[in-house]
Order: C-alpha cells, then structure tokens, then sequence
C-alpha cells in the first residue's frame, strides 16, 4: 500500500499537479487513498530523501522548490554519468529497440504541429518507469547496463528533470524539436556501435537542455522557482 501512496504522490509532485511551495496534508491524502497515515508517512519519508519534499518538524511537509542551484546540481550529475552509461549502452541495448526509438523520434517530429494521440513507447519497461518520452528514452538506456543501481540513480534524476520540464507552462517549440533531433543522433551513434560519438552527443543534447530548462522556468515560471 505505502508503494501506492509513494508512486501517486511523485507522480502529482513530477507532473507539476503539486506545485513548489505548496504545503501537503498527510491525513486528507490517506483519506483520498482510503488508506491509514502510515503508508502516506512512509511514502513522504521516501520522497524526501529524494528532494522532491521538505518535512519540517512541527511545521508540516511541502513540495520541494526548485532553484537554478538544483538545475546546475542536476545536470552536473548527469553530465557525469550518462556519458558513460551511454558508451556501455553501445554494446549492451538491443538494436531493434533502438531502431524503434528512432522511429519513434522520427513520427514525433513529422506530428509536431498537429494535435494528434500520443506515440505509444517503444519498449514496456520505458512506459513504467515514465509517461515522459525523453525520460523513457534515457531510462531505457540506463537499463541496458542491468545495472540496478545505475537505474535507481537516473530514475530520480529523470523525475527531477520532468518535474522542471512540467512547470513550464509553455513547451518551446523550437527547443522541442532540436531535442528530438539530439535523440535522433543519439540513436543513430549507438546504432553503429560508436560509444564515443554517442557519449558526445548526448553532453551536447545536455547541455543543450540545460540552458533550455534554465530559459524556460525564468521566463514562463519564475514565480516557482529560486535564483539561488
């Protein structure tokens, strides 16, 4: 039950349903489940070590804010290590999922501009760790290491990505198609098995996001965020 509670409430707090700031009630959300406060403290405990909540004693719990520290922080992180989960994915992903991927990628650019049903993942394992493409795709990277801990490490880093990318309240179009075109390139690298190009391209795609996140939260959401 408390995996119920931990796996709704991140959900709400990384689609940007629960905003920075806002304070969480413990006993109206066990109502809502239906469920006693102890899976809910258990799920909050759980969420605070890994940011996305704040429990302060005897003041209450609220939604982690988001500074421009934390997107510098987050992207340090990844920059350290998806390079070289890429270079290892090289060898190890499966090639007729990647091939998907690319397809996948491919259809997301040519339906830009129409309103259509979103593109089912390429891959099960991707749609349960995210509903977010981009982090599926990275997610699904990590887990052809089959490293466990690995996975565990990027499946927070990736929640905290969705979670800056939910709070925008309008999606840069030309960020969004330069994205897929770096996941294109991505694809392709370790469709030849060139683990190096494939580690550059993805610093590029990085870097590239994060001075994309940085622009967007100042611009289309500076109320939820702090500058330090």
């Amino acid at each position: 039950m408390s995996a119920n509670a931990y796996e709704l409430l991140k959900s709400e707090i990384v689609s940007g349903k629960r905003k920075p700031g806002e304070i969480f009630e413990e006993k109206r959300f066990a109502a809502q489940l239906g469920v006693s406060r102890t899976p809910v403290r258990e799920a909050v405990l759980r969420l605070a070590r890994e940011g996305l909540l704040v429990v302060m004693p005897r003041r209450g719990t609220v939604i982690s804010n988001i500074s421009m520290e934390n997107i510098r922080q987050l992207y340090d992180a990844r920059v350290m290590l998806e390079p070289q989960i890429l270079r290892i994915a090289a060898k190890r992903a499966d090639k007729n999922t990647l091939a998907s991927w690319k397809a996948f990628f491919e259809a997301q650019a040519a339906q830009a501009d129409a309103e259509v049903t979103p593109l089912p993942f390429p891959n099960e394992d991707a749609a349960q760790h995210s509903h977010d493409a981009d982090a599926a795709f990275h997610l699904f990277l990590a887990h052809s290491l089959g490293n466990r801990y690995i996975l565990q490490q990027m499946e927070e880093l990736m929640a905290q990505s969705q979670r800056i990318r939910s709070l925008s309240n309008a999606r840069r179009k030309s960020r969004y198609l330069a994205s897929i075109q770096e996941h294109i390139r991505i694809v392709d690298a370790l469709l030849q098995g060139d683990g190096e190009r494939a580690a550059t391209e993805v610093l590029e795609h990085l870097h590239n996001s994060e001075d994309g996140y940085r622009r967007m939260m100042l611009e289309d959401a500076p109320d939820m965020i702090q500058m330090y």
